[in-house]
């Protein structure tokens, strides 16, 4: 696959995998964990001694020899997201020259700053699908134009996705035109991406 994707075209490989593991496009709230361990990659929570280090993800040269390494300092929803993360750089990153991601809270000298949007939206999409956080936006039991609204909505989305507040605000502001549009009422079938 090439290194280069679009969002849409990321969403796209990442509804492909999710339909592989059996799940369906807009399922959320599931246990990333389990589902990379149905698939054959080998997990591992580790007590990580480097303090800002999430994950790593080492690609085998078979799908079976595929590894993630959480950090276990972590909690359960934090990790869930991380493997999702790690997930994603076995899955859309299989094919470039590197092997071995090591995952850190910041953007790491080392790291491919566009590899880890990839790998981070990739994941976002995973557990939060766009469709079904547009639609909560849009038709959810807050104000989104009042701040206590948009708190709540936060601490909703959070619950509901299974994911942290921090998560629901990378997708808040990654999907930023794409609510735009929504709210305005473009059809999600007609949303475009940025």
């Amino acid at each position: 696959m090439a290194k280069y994707l679009t969002k849409e075209k990321l969403y796209y490989e990442i509804h492909k995998y999710k339909a592989g593991l059996g799940l369906d496009y807009n399922d959320y709230g599931f246990n990333m964990l389990q589902v990379c361990k149905n698939d054959g990659v080998l997990l591992e929570l580790l007590p990580f001694k480097t303090k800002y280090l999430r994950g790593m993800a080492s690609i085998g040269a078979k799908r079976e020899e595929d590894v993630i390494l959480l950090n276990s300092n972590r909690d359960n929803i934090e990790q869930n997201f991380d493997c999702g993360h790690e997930y994603v750089h076995l899955c859309i990153h299989r094919n470039l020259r590197q092997k071995i991601f090591n995952c850190i809270d910041t953007i790491h000298v080392k790291q491919d700053e566009y590899i880890e949007w990839q790998a981070n939206e990739g994941a976002a999409e995973m557990l939060i699908p766009y469709e079904a956080f547009l639609s909560l936006i849009k038709y959810g039991p807050f104000n989104i134009n009042d701040p206590d609204g948009i708190a709540y909505l936060k601490e909703y989305a959070a619950i509901k996705f299974s994911v942290t507040k921090k998560v629901i605000e990378y997708r808040l502001e990654s999907l930023k035109y794409e609510i735009h549009q929504f709210i305005s009422g473009v059809p999600l079938s007609n949303i475009q991406m940025l």
